[in-house]
């Protein structure tokens, strides 16, 4: 909560805060902020709904992933004595085996230093292979709605970056400068790249 205030703050500073801000910079800052002072409101109106569309999903899928963890691990306490830490592999191990000492009985086979840490977090499915797949399952799809949520994180990323470059091109196009793309291949170490220059 803390994190996202700030960034509200510093957002509302750059924006105001300095007489004139090139609109490269408006669109990296907010996607479209830039196209709409250069009176591209197609592009304004894409790059606008795509950061309402990818911040929407991205709280929505970590939100999800919250709920079902606060699920699965109210579950674990209740049909196997689990006790709630702060520990993502503790979870993952509990889905795993039927009890801690299942848990060591295997890693000592495996001779690795893993045998004994959840000891002071003992767990036991009663050998209810149903409440334990059970478990397990809400587990990956709560993992599953964290991974969606960093990913499109990584979307978020990009929209700002995409539109903060279509807002230079647009920039360039009005200066009547020269812009080009250049494909270009090349060969290196065995391997043939493809690569794409911007010139202007």
């Amino acid at each position: 909560m803390q994190r996202t205030i700030f960034i509200i703050i510093l957002y509302i500073s750059l924006s105001y805060g300095a007489p004139t801000i090139h609109p490269v910079v408006k669109s990296f800052l907010i996607p479209g902020w830039g196209d709409i002072e250069l009176e591209n409101n197609k592009s304004s109106k894409f790059f606008i709904q795509s950061e309402i569309l990818l911040f929407t999903g991205c709280i929505s899928a970590f939100h999800v992933s919250n709920l079902i963890e606060k699920k699965y691990i109210t579950f674990a306490s209740e049909h196997a004595g689990a006790i709630s830490i702060n520990n993502h592999r503790y979870w993952v191990d509990i889905g795993n085996y039927n009890t801690n000492i299942d848990f060591d009985s295997e890693h000592l086979r495996m001779r690795d230093e893993e045998k004994g840490q959840w000891s002071e977090y003992p767990w036991d499915w009663n050998k209810n292979d149903t409440n334990r797949k059970k478990f397990e399952n809400m587990r990956i799809d709560s993992d599953k709605y964290f991974l969606a949520g960093k990913f499109l994180i990584g979307g978020i990323i990009m929209n700002h970056i995409i539109s903060s470059i279509n807002t230079l091109y647009i920039t360039r196009v009005n200066s009547d400068s020269k812009i080009s793309l250049k494909p270009l291949i090349y060969k290196l170490n065995g391997n043939y790249k493809y690569m794409i220059s911007l010139e202007f």
